[in-house]
């Protein structure tokens, strides 16, 4: 299973969450992520009113944009690093939007990762 692979199952994963369902009911965004890997590999995150939903490729307008190597992003999906030290250390980094605006969403979208570190567990992708 590739980092994309467990990104997906780990959203389909958190999306069934009653609580995070909640705390996004009335949240419409999308927020991109760009892999850097000696390309830019981009995913995105939609929140339709409690609804996730992940795809791959480029989003038009989207809500929020960061910028991470895909070897950080791996280590956040499994588990070994933490968003907050990374945005702290500039290895994530916000290119589009606000940390106000996304602070309002940050607390229930940490679900995708701790989903994704289950994952990483269960089938034994390491980082």
């Amino acid at each position: 299973m590739d980092i994309l692979e467990l990104t997906e199952h780990a959203v389909e994963l958190a999306s069934k969450d009653e609580e995070l369902r909640e705390k996004t009911r009335d949240t419409l965004t999308t927020i991109t992520m760009v892999l850097k890997d000696g390309e830019d590999t981009p995913i995105a995150i939609s929140i339709n009113r409690g609804e996730l939903r992940f795809s791959r490729g480029w989003v038009e307008k989207p809500d929020f944009q960061f910028e991470i190597s895909k070897e950080n992003f791996t280590k956040l999906m499994i588990g070994k690093a933490h968003g907050l030290i990374l945005m702290a250390t500039k290895k994530l980094k916000m290119v589009k939007g606000s940390w106000g605006e996304i602070n309002k969403i940050a607390g229930a979208l940490s679900l995708i990762p701790k989903k994704g570190k289950e994952i990483a567990e269960k089938e034994g992708v390491k980082g």
